[in-house]
């Protein structure tokens, strides 16, 4: 993805992340349950989204970040779906927590191979295949996590302590010299994991009453809104990171 297209890592940035990860929590759901498809048979239309998106940013050469957070969004309710399946139990099964720590080991790999690759001017890593892949990971890490830690503490509790965790990160970014590849992705999986433990308790608190097509409404639209009212210093200003 071009420089142009994409991000700089910022508040703002992290935000957005969380937001869309609890976005795409209550999409995934949505997606899977209401459009008839179910897990496994929406996944190809993500994939073709994804694909067609690539090939219109390649061609695109204004600066906006559209393309870079469609594909954040796609991905992530893609993410939602696989996790399920895998972990359901009315599919495979799989333990949650083994997955997490397999997946992780995934992401440190990619982290690995790509630790001589140059940063854009965001301060992103390269968003290529590499990244986009590790994204994915990303994406079902947090959704098996989440819905385990749910689990083992209840969806109040596992939503205010993530958050807590997510926080007590940015702060430490915040105060180091430079993020580190390993560090972005940890934050990245934390939020993925945070948001869907928030996402999951908008969506089915019964004492809420929120219930799952308000709270993608609302998630949707304050990532939307994120997006268009805070600005950030343009990209050009931006020194690699």
């Amino acid at each position: 993805m071009k420089d142009l297209h994409v991000p700089r890592i910022d508040a703002r940035y992290w935000t957005a992340i969380t937001l869309a990860s609890v976005f795409g929590t209550n999409l995934g759901d949505l997606y899977a349950h209401d459009s008839g498809l179910g897990i496994l048979g929406g996944l190809p239309i993500l994939a073709a989204i994804v694909a067609l998106a690539y090939l219109l940013e390649r061609r695109d050469n204004s600066r906006h970040e559209a393309w870079y957070w469609l594909a954040i969004i796609v991905i992530r309710t893609g993410a939602t779906n696989i996790a399920d399946y895998l972990c359901g139990r009315h599919y495979l099964g799989w333990n949650r927590f083994a997955l997490s720590a397999g997946l992780a080991a995934v992401i440190a790999a990619v982290v690995w191979r790509g630790a001589r690759s140059a940063a854009g001017r965001s301060g992103l890593p390269q968003t290529d295949v590499r990244y986009w892949t590790a994204m994915l990971a990303a994406g079902v890490l947090g959704t098996a996590l989440g819905d385990a830690l749910q689990r083992l503490m209840g969806q109040g509790v596992a939503s205010a302590a993530l958050l807590a965790v997510l926080l007590v990160v940015l702060l430490f970014n915040r105060r180091a010299a430079t993020l580190t590849l390993l560090a972005y992705w940890f934050t990245v999986c934390i939020a993925r994991t945070a948001g869907t433990a928030i996402g999951d308790l908008l969506a089915e608190h019964e004492k809420l009453g929120i219930g799952l097509n308000a709270s993608t409404a609302l998630s949707g639209l304050l990532f939307v809104g994120v997006l268009l009212l805070w600005r950030t210093r343009p990209q050009a200003d931006i020194s690699a990171g």
